[in-house]
């Protein structure tokens, strides 16, 4: 039986966005009485993206054509992933008990902001406000919507916590049994052109990055504190990294779109995406989207292949036209009571072959944003070079982090689990990856995807071997007059 298909926009945008994907739809047979269009406020500073998810849920709810229908699909642009997917993890519900994870039969997002963007932190200034700002008089007259673009922050705690929820919880969100979501994901392999070029970033669609759009992550945690131990107090290794897609997980890459950017991914559609997405909807069992992910690869990997050569002269990141893509790294460092440690840095080295010195990973470039509301939170952007994901190779991350304060120190241990005080003076900590790596799949390196990398740290008075100046007992009270006979 056809099921209902909702469309749902991004920031600063409404339903009239969808109006030429949904008569192209429309061609492919898809019935419009089908076709739901949403439409919801991104520019007013008191929404959140989690306000806008439960305003999807009051409005299937009470629609007439949604409220009874046991499962539908959906078609999202930019931040409408985050808006869906906020909607299926409300209350972290687990999927065998998630009725919107059930009802939601597949998903596709055409240039998903899945991990933010790189123009969020820009929309918050007076000029993203003239630009982007509501201009409609009334209470939320220029407003930018400063609590959705925290949501879209690069690095930001709530894609952070989202995806430990739909991602990379125990239990997948989106998994390869036909109790969760299909989902697929379409981006352009073009940025903007004429004046709206000066948004463009390396690596993007002009407003999000191809590494930072597909669903297929994976976790690092370098536990650096005296005895490693998990959430769950059980002891583990010092690295420990999560699985990418597997037998439960659904693997969900990216599927580039040639000649398309943000915008005109879907005002001026690809008819071949348009024909792939029609036939997704279609989709039931793991071997039927297997088969129809293998025919869309073959059909994307021409447009793919462009975003590895097109353009690399114009960007003084992009040192060669020889790459294997980008990858985004979203690094968040806490101490062992969970409290956030905001002044650190982390390095990557790797062995020369020839000399077996360690040496920075300078072929790569890194572009780093700080999460403006809380920095222990950053997000890398690594331009990935020719072979540095197929050749392995040794590799030790160097981790330095400082507390501001002689009372108070980091204390972090190793590979050679030896203690060493960790101050903005001090050598790093050293962690080789390398066993781990050769454990997973020898490479730390995946492009047009993110990993997330959890690094923790002990924190205690210091000096680290004798009572303090924070804390100290006061010597013997000398004798109190009323005490010595007198």
């Amino acid at each position: 039986m056809p099921r209902p298909l909702l469309l749902i926009h991004g920031y600063s945008a409404d339903g009239l966005d969808f109006s030429t994907l949904y008569w192209e739809l429309a061609k492919r047979k898809i019935d419009v009485e089908l076709l739901n269009v949403g439409n919801y406020i991104s520019l007013n500073n008191e929404i959140t993206i989690a306000d806008i998810s439960e305003g999807l849920e009051r409005a299937i709810s009470l629609s007439e054509k949604l409220k009874d229908a046991v499962e539908f699909d959906a078609i999202v642009h930019s931040t409408g992933m985050l808006v869906v997917r906020a909607w299926l993890a409300h209350q972290k519900i687990e999927p065998d008990q998630n009725t919107r994870l059930q009802r939601l039969k597949h998903l596709i997002g055409v240039a998903p902001a899945t991990w933010g963007s790189p123009q969020a932190h820009k929309g918050r200034t007076w000029l993203g406000a003239l630009v982007k700002g509501n201009r409609t008089p009334g209470p939320d007259f220029m407003n930018a919507g400063d609590l959705v673009l925290d949501g879209l922050e690069l690095g930001g705690k709530f894609t952070w916590d989202l995806a430990h929820i739909d991602l990379l919880g125990a239990a997948p969100y989106f998994g390869t049994g036909d109790e969760t979501p299909y989902v697929t994901v379409f981006i352009g392999n073009t940025p903007y052109s004429g004046i709206a070029s000066v948004a463009n970033d390396p690596g993007t669609d002009g407003t999000v990055r191809w590494s930072g759009c597909g669903l297929n992550t994976r976790k690092i945690t370098l536990d650096l504190t005296e005895t490693p131990t998990d959430p769950q107090g059980h002891p583990r290794g010092r690295v420990t990294f999560s699985a990418w897609a597997s037998d439960s997980r659904l693997n969900v890459p990216i599927l580039a779109v040639d000649g398309r950017n943000h915008g005109t991914l879907i005002s001026d559609p690809d008819p071949g995406m348009v024909d792939r997405i029609a036939t997704f909807l279609n989709v039931g069992g793991i071997d039927q989207y297997n088969s129809w992910l293998n025919e869309a690869q073959t059909w994307s990997a021409p447009a793919r292949e462009k975003m590895l050569k097109s353009g690399a002269h114009l960007f003084e990141l992009w040192k060669t036209n020889e790459l294997d893509g980008w990858q985004q790294f979203v690094v968040h460092t806490r101490d062992a009571h969970g409290d956030p440690v905001t002044d650190y840095m982390i390095q990557i080295f790797e062995q020369d072959s020839r000399t077996k010195e360690w040496q920075r990973a300078e072929e790569m470039s890194v572009d780093v944003h700080a999460y403006k509301a809380d920095p222990s939170y950053r997000c890398l952007h690594v331009q990935l070079p020719k072979g540095i994901t197929t050749e392995p190779r040794p590799m030790q991350i160097r981790f330095q982090a400082s507390t501001g304060t002689d009372v108070v120190a980091y204390q972090g241990y190793g590979s050679d689990n030896k203690e060493m005080e960790m101050r903005a003076d001090t050598d790093p900590v050293i962690i080789d990856i390398t066993a781990a790596l050769e454990d997973k799949d020898m490479s730390l390196f995946h492009p047009f995807t993110t990993t997330l990398v959890e690094v923790v740290l002990n924190r205690k008075p210091y000096p680290f071997d004798q009572v303090g100046k924070i804390f100290s007992f006061l010597p013997p009270f000398p004798p109190h007059a009323s005490n010595n006979g007198s």
